[in-house]
């Protein structure tokens, strides 16, 4: 499972842009990038573990009311 590396986003956001580029960076680390940037057009869809690996991994690092916002979001790019 995947532990937290980074602060979680704060619920008012104060912390983004260094939280933003966390995700980015982590994100590329795991392999979830492909999952979090816009698709390229015409390119295929993704793997259902790469796209639920890349929520699960978000998820972990988001302030519980955020993470209850988005409870039923499957999209990683939203």
């Amino acid at each position: 499972m995947y532990g937290r590396e980074f602060p979680e986003l704060a619920l008012d956001g104060r912390n983004y842009p260094t939280w933003a580029s966390d995700v980015k960076i982590c994100s590329a680390l795991k392999g979830f990038l492909v999952a979090i940037n816009p698709p390229a057009e015409g390119a295929e869809a993704l793997a259902s573990v790469v796209q639920y690996g890349a929520l699960h991994f978000t998820r972990q690092h988001l302030d519980p009311d955020l993470k209850a916002e988005y409870l039923m979001e499957e999209n990683p790019q939203n």
